[in-house]
């Protein structure tokens, strides 16, 4: 049973995901191993054809990685790609012939920004969501597919700033720099993500299988090379001195709990 995953089954066509992990929805173990499950019941379903991805909690969409205990950083902690369980999650999501939707209200920041950045579409609310690759202000770089992915939405330049900065970007910004699919006004986000995928739902599953295909041969990665090269990247800066000092001071002033630090994390990176 799933207890920081919730699943609403709107049809067998339609089914909608919901991080439920307060306070601040993190990508902990218990999450990773749920993710597991989930792409395994995706991998099994003939009849899906789309799935949202939202959050319960409206501050935080994904916060990021339980830094303190871990997000898939054993050697075990991977699945049958050869990467880590989010990577894992995402290239084989992607490769199914389901349509995956996000609906980001709050802060998607770290492996939550990598998250979205993995599925298929993504909608934003104006006035709520925010998105950042923070991890450069942490001492460390993107390791679950930012530093893959994103360059492919956004161009070389827009992605190097955007890790480079660790700085939080409004949904507006998103829209225009092509990170996200549309910016919503909050009052309507969830009936507009909503009627897009019943839509969709309403579709032939061979019509929306073979569209995903072709488009898939010119938009995803090759190969799982750079993927697996930056969680190595990810792990191996993980040990080292500066990144855990900074680590430690960013734990001290706020980060990983309920306030102000968190809720303006790309502000306070860049105040030493």
């Amino acid at each position: 049973m799933m207890k920081k995953l919730r699943i609403t089954c709107y049809s067998p066509a339609y089914w909608r995901v919901t991080f439920d992990n307060p306070p601040l929805n993190l990508i902990d173990p218990e999450v990773i191993h749920e993710l597991h499950d989930l792409i395994n019941q995706f991998e099994g379903d003939n009849e899906l054809k789309v799935v949202v991805f939202d959050s319960a909690n409206p501050e935080f969409y994904i916060a990021h990685v339980d830094i303190l205990r871990g997000g898939g950083r054993g050697p075990t902690d991977v699945g049958p790609t050869g990467l880590r369980i989010v990577p894992d999650f995402i290239q084989r999501l992607s490769r199914l012939s389901i349509i995956t939707i996000a609906s980001i209200r709050g802060r998607a920041r770290g492996i939550g920004a990598e998250f979205v950045e993995g599925l298929d579409i993504r909608f934003g609310s104006r006035e709520k969501m925010i998105l950042g690759q923070p991890e450069v202000g942490a001492a460390l770089i993107p390791g679950g597919g930012g530093t893959v992915y994103l360059p492919l939405l956004v161009g070389r330049a827009r992605a190097l700033e955007i890790i480079a900065s660790s700085e939080d970007y409004d949904a507006d910004t998103a829209e225009r720099y092509g990170w996200i699919n549309r910016a919503i006004p909050d009052a309507e986000l969830d009936n507009f993500v909503d009627s897009f995928a019943r839509r969709i739902a309403s579709f032939e599953k061979k019509a929306l299988t073979e569209a995903k295909r072709l488009v898939n041969r010119s938009s995803l990665p090759p190969d799982d090379a750079h993927l697996v090269a930056a969680g190595e990247t990810f792990l191996r800066m993980m040990t080292w001195p500066e990144t855990r000092s900074r680590i430690d001071k960013i734990l001290e002033r706020g980060f990983q709990k309920p306030g102000d630090f968190e809720l303006r994390l790309g502000h306070h990176l860049g105040i030493e």
